[in-house]
Order: C-alpha cells, then structure tokens, then sequence
C-alpha cells in the first residue's frame, strides 16, 4: 500500500494552515495527513481517502484542490472515521498523465476497499474513476450533478470535452447505467435527450430534482461513481457572473453529496469545475463534507436476505403482470424487481428506486425507472 504514496505530492502544511487549528475537533488534526512532516502512515484502518489533482497552468498558491483542502481543514468532525489526505496527483506533461494516474491510484483503493474523494477543476477526474473499472471489466454505474451536457464529439482524446462521450464512444465500454440530475432544458440539446433515451440513461430535470429531492436518493444507491460539477450551483447564490442564474441551491448541493456518502456501493466521489470563485472554493469543502457524514451513515442491507426489517409488497400493475417492492423499515429505503427474460442464472434484477415509484405502480402504472431497466437487462 505505500507504494501509493509515489503518486503524489504531499500536502505542504506550511501553505495550507494559517491561523491556528489547535481544537482537537477540527477536520485537520482528526484524519491522516500524506505530509512533507508526516514521515509514518498507517493504511491499516484508512476508509476513505482525499485524492487533489494540478492543471497543467496551477501552482501550490493558485491550485483548486489546495484553496479547498485549506478550507476543509477549518471545519469541524463531529464523526470518527479514517480518513486519510493523500495531497496532490504529481502533474504530469498532459491531463492524459492525470486521468491515468487516478485510474491506477483507483486500482489500488478499490481492491482495499476505501472511498475515494476527487477533487479537481475538470471533469477528467471522472473519466479517470472510469476507467478503474474497465481495467477490470466491471460494469459500472454513473450518477452525474450538472446543468448540461455536450455528446458532440468525435474525437475522444480531445482534453476539455465532458467525459461521458469519453466513454460511450469507447468500443465495449463498461458503462451499464447513467444519471443525469439536475440538467437545464436550455442548456441540452433534445438530440442529446434522445440519445440517452435510447440508451436507457435516466434524466432528471432541475425542476424536478427541486420538487422533491428525496426522489434522487435511489440514483446514488445504485452508483458507483458520483460526478459533481460545482458550476451546476445557481450563480445568483455564488455572486458569479460565469454561471447562470437558475441552478442548483448549495443546501441541494449538500443534500445530493449526502445521499453519495450514504451509498453502499459507491467507491468514488469526484467534485469539480472551472473559475471557482472564494464561496465556490467553501460550497466544495462543505460538499466533501456533507459525503462524510453520509458516509457515517451508511445502512448495509440487503432486500433479498430473510429479515424482519424488511417488508415484501406484490403490486398489480395489469391483468397478469405485478412488481414486487421491497421497504426497509429501519432507514424507509425502497428496491424494486425486474426480472430477468429468459435467463438461467438470476432470476431478476434489484433496482433502488423511491416511494414515488411504488405509488405509481399503485395506480397501475409501470414506473420509469423500472422500464428502463427491463429494456436495457433485454
């Protein structure tokens, strides 16, 4: 596990910390710092582990993951969790130099089991979680915060484009689901919708998103990465000029972090974007924060396991169809079945999914996100 340490800078405590941070309580004396002081790490323990990427033009005094490290570390931890600080990714010649060096440093994580935290001004950190996963040929499941996306691209290698047309343009690619929350009309255009239609992506307005946020919880608990653009925020609330004016509210920023560290399956949780601005800087640190506290949350159960906890429902949704619900009665949380056509080994698939899906087949209807998941499993 030391060998892990190769890839990075450590973190420069000197320009980090600069007022006093004596209380005990505060983010930066409760977690495991990779520093030019710290000379011993113990991995043993390590659940969750910070990982801050360069730009090709940034500096120690002018890089993203530093300004948020250094606001970070000014909170207070309430929670006992094992944290380390790994610093920065050394900077490569090229962004290729960085997605790769997340890819293996992701390798390593994944095999031990410990969360990841990205922090970084691209979405190339994405791409780099990404391709962790196709390395071992698992498939893998997105869930994405933003306002917009662009699949007009052709040419993958291109630095600066997002990285979803990354991966679909990939031949035998790993992606098996993708999420996006929170997307503007105006901003994507309806050839793209329809792609993801077609694709069996889910999509979730903004409007939507902010008429019942609870409803997105289920889109995190089947994820594996998580994929926050900080420019997907409402740029009234920032006091920016270069985002626009309808968005995100930073408490659903926060609140959508939450739901990722609640997640039991989800391994990788990257922040990013472009001109952050000083409430841009803290809304990300509070965001990190807010995945932690989630991630001390976290529930490990299983709808298909025998227990008292967890409450079976038959809904008749036509004459000779019906889908079987699954309600956790300690945290409330909801799973669905859809089966599989024609297959000998599983006979149906667990999909997460909400309250609102089990009142819509109630009615008789079939919800979208389960017939999504039966065309993509046909």
């Amino acid at each position: 596990m030391e060998q892990i340490l190769d890839f990075f800078d450590p973190v420069n405590l000197d320009n980090i910390v600069n007022f006093n941070y004596d209380d005990k309580s505060l983010f930066l004396n409760k977690i495991t710092i990779n520093s030019t002081k710290n000379k011993k790490i113990d991995f043993t323990k390590i659940k969750i582990a910070i990982i801050g990427t360069y730009n090709l033009n940034e500096t120690d005094s002018n890089n993203i993951s530093n300004n948020i490290r250094k606001n970070l570390y000014s909170l207070f931890l309430p929670y006992n969790v094992s944290i380390i600080d790994f610093g920065n990714l050394k900077c490569g010649k090229t962004q290729n130099d960085t997605i790769y060096g997340i890819r293996e440093v992701l390798n390593i994580l994944n095999r031990k089991k410990i969360t990841a935290i990205i922090i970084g001004n691209s979405s190339n950190i994405t791409f780099g979680a990404y391709l962790s996963f196709e390395e071992i040929k698992k498939p893998v499941n997105i869930v994405s915060v933003d306002s917009k996306i662009n699949l007009k691209h052709k040419n993958i290698e291109e630095n600066n484009i997002h990285f979803l047309p990354k991966i679909i343009l990939k031949k035998n690619n790993c992606l098996f689901n993708y999420s996006l929350l929170g997307y503007q009309s105006y901003f994507v255009s309806p050839i793209e919708l329809s792609v993801l239609s077609r694709l069996y992506f889910d999509t979730m307005r903004l409007g939507i998103l902010q008429s019942n946020i609870a409803d997105s919880e289920p889109f995190f608990r089947d994820a594996d990465i998580a994929s926050f653009n900080i420019n997907s925020i409402k740029g009234s609330l920032l006091k920016s000029n270069t985002i626009s004016p309808n968005g995100i509210d930073t408490k659903e920023f926060c609140q959508l972090s939450k739901y990722s560290g609640t997640s039991n399956r989800l391994s990788s949780f990257c922040i990013y974007g472009d001109n952050y601005n000083d409430s841009q800087v803290m809304l990300a640190a509070q965001a990190i924060w807010y995945f932690i506290e989630g991630f001390t949350q976290r529930k490990y159960e299983n709808p298909q396991k025998k227990s008292n906890s967890i409450i079976k429902f038959y809904v008749e949704v036509g004459k000779d169809t019906s889908i079987t619900f699954y309600k956790s009665k300690i945290t409330e949380r909801w799973w669905m079945e859809i089966p599989y056509p024609k297959s000998k080994f599983e006979k149906h698939l667990i999909v997460s999914c909400s309250y609102s899906d089990y009142n819509k087949a109630c009615t008789g209807n079939v919800p979208d996100r389960w017939w999504k998941f039966f065309q993509k499993i046909c």
